[in-house]
This record gives C-alpha cells, sequence and structure tokens, in this order.
C-alpha cells in the first residue's frame, strides 16, 4: 500500500486548501486578484483554472500582471477526478522548488449524483495527496447557480472556507480518510437479475479478459474504453484473487448508457479509503488501483462481513 502523499512533490509544508464561496465576478476579483499578486510577488508558478467568465474578469483585473499567470479553461482541466489529480501532481513537480499557487474552479454543472460524489471526494483527496506540497489554493464555487448539497461538500472538504473578504476554519471540515470512507458507505444498487456473471477462480485470466471484451464488443463500446475496461478489470480480478480468497464472481450490465463490472469475493482486499487516488511510488499495489481508476469512468469499493466490492463504470 502506498502512503497517499508518497508521490506528490514534498516541500515540507503545509498546503493552504480553501474554498471559496462567491455571488458574482466582482466578488471574484476582489478576492482572487490580491492573492495571485501576492504569488507573484512571492515568485511562486501561478494559475487560474477556473469558468471562463471568471478568467477573463481575472485578467482584465491583472492587466499587465496577466501574462505572468497560466489560465487553463476549468472544462478542460475537470474531466476526470483521479486525471485532474495526475495533473495537478505533474504541475507541483515541473515547478519544484517554486511554490504552486492556484485559484481552481472544480466544474459541476452536469454532473450526474454519482458523479457529483466522486468530485466532492476529489477535492476532499487534494487534502491528502498535496498535504505537504506547500500548495497555495483557493477552490471556487458559484452559490448562484450551486446546488446547496454541492456547497456543504465545500465546506467538508475544505480547512478554510471564504464567505465574503476573509477566510475562517470551516466547522465541517472532515479528514480525508473519513469523508472518502463516508462515499463508499453509500448504498449501492444491486446488481439486476439479468447481469451476467462468471466465476474468478484462479490467477489465469484469459476467461476474464473474454468474457469482459465478449460483452464490451456486443454492446458497442468504443475501442478505447474497450481496451481500458477489459485492462480495468484484469486488474481488480487479480486483485481479488491475490489478496482475497477464491472464488470471486464477476457481473457485467448495463445501466444508463454504462457499461458496468462488478468483482466481488471474500475478504478484504483494499487497505483503505484513500487507496489508488494519488500517483503510486512504484509499489504494486498501489500501482494496480491507481490504473484502474485512471481508466474507468468511476470505481465504487464497499467491504463488510461479506467481503469486498468493487464496481467500474465506463460510457458505452
Amino acid at each position: 500500500m502506498t502512503s497517499p502523499t508518497s508521490s506528490v512533490a514534498d516541500h515540507h509544508e503545509a498546503m493552504v486548501h480553501r474554498g471559496f464561496l462567491y455571488r458574482d465576478e466582482g466578488e471574484v476579483v476582489d478576492v482572487c486578484v490580491p492573492f495571485l499578486r501576492e504569488g507573484l510577488e512571492a515568485d511562486d508558478a501561478v494559475a487560474v483554472v477556473a469558468a471562463k467568465s471568471n478568467i477573463a474578469a481575472l485578467r482584465d483585473a491583472l492587466g499587465q500582471d496577466a501574462p505572468a499567470v497560466q489560465f487553463e479553461d476549468a472544462l478542460s482541466w475537470y474531466q476526470h477526478p483521479v486525471k485532474t489529480i495526475a495533473a495537478y501532481d505533474s504541475f507541483v513537480k515541473a515547478e519544484s522548488p517554486r511554490r504552486v499557487r492556484v485559484i481552481a474552479e472544480p466544474v459541476w454543472q452536469g454532473r450526474t449524483p454519482l458523479e457529483v460524489v466522486e468530485w466532492a471526494r476529489y477535492e476532499s483527496i487534494v487534502n491528502a495527496a498535496f498535504a505537504h506540497s506547500g500548495a497555495r489554493a483557493i477552490c471556487c464555487y458559484d452559490r448562484r447557480v450551486l446546488h446547496p448539497e454541492i456547497i456543504t461538500y465545500a465546506r467538508r472538504t475544505h480547512p478554510e472556507i471564504i464567505d465574503g473578504q476573509g477566510a475562517e476554519q470551516s466547522m465541517e471540515y472532515t479528514a480525508p480518510g473519513p469523508f472518502s470512507a463516508t462515499c463508499d458507505r453509500r448504498a449501492l444498487t444491486p446488481a439486476p437479475a439479468t447481469a451476467e456473471r462468471l466465476p474468478v477462480e484462479g490467477a489465469d485470466l484469459d476467461a476474464v479478459r473474454v468474457f469482459i471484451a465478449e460483452r464490451a464488443g456486443r454492446h458497442g463500446m468504443g475501442q478505447e474504453a474497450f481496451r481500458n475496461m477489459v485492462a480495468a478489470v484484469a486488474e481488480v480480478a487479480n486483485t481479488a484473487i491475490r489478496h482475497g480468497s477464491a472464488p470471486a464472481e464477476l457481473l457485467v450490465w448495463t445501466q444508463a448508457g454504462d457499461l458496468v463490472c462488478e468483482i466481488a469475493g471474500p475478504g478484504h482486499w483494499y487497505p483503505d479509503a484513500l487507496w489508488g487516488f494519488t500517483p503510486p511510488d512504484g509499489s504494486e499495489t498501489g500501482f494496480g488501483l491507481w490504473g484502474v481508476r485512471m481508466l474507468c469512468d468511476v470505481v465504487q469499493m464497499q467491504a463488510d462481513a461479506d467481503g469486498t466490492l468493487i464496481r467500474l463504470r465506463t460510457g458505452l
């Protein structure tokens, strides 16, 4: 098992991670421009990953300082939670030993309820992944359009909240491990009676790969997603056999435009709620689930007295 901070550049300085609950672009300018200029004066690597309207407002307000800031459209950056963690990890490492300072604005519109939970988990995991990176981050939440549940998530996933001009400690903040565990405790819809099943009894996974390939092909899954799902299912099945106990069972079905693959078996074969969310340090176990999360749209895990279940979802 890898530490959730093992791969991220370590500056031996605590990360500052604030959630900013804003009401209009004027408030964004008032709060974010001093933060960005402070970073430029300190020779930090400064970036803004936000909605286009906020990028435009900040560019204008920064004036001649704007070229020194890296601007990125949030829609292109926030497509997949684990890939976004990897992108920020690469940014921190590329700029080292300079400190990173970011205005970030995760994309919430158009997400399914399941995706909202996974992006909230992402915001929580950031606190563990970059705990000692020295990074300074303000994450923007538009109170005019976001559902109250998402605002509640902001308060639970950021140690400090800006609601107006000043930052204060969030009394609702929950540490990443317990928060992620809460996400995994959400009840999963049972597999349908029509789900196709295959027992997984040994280390030879050719039958598993063929089984998934046939069903992914039958449902018209694109070639890249097809290859990714086959590789991801084989990796999870291998983990179930090596670290749990045989027999495990593979179930496959379609739901809401996704191919869903579930591997369940006896024993507890994932170590904790943060497993596989950050780039590995070479540990085989950590690499396995990190790779699986990178290959699939959503990975859900649950463990109870009956054993462990991992469910993979990818759009057809």
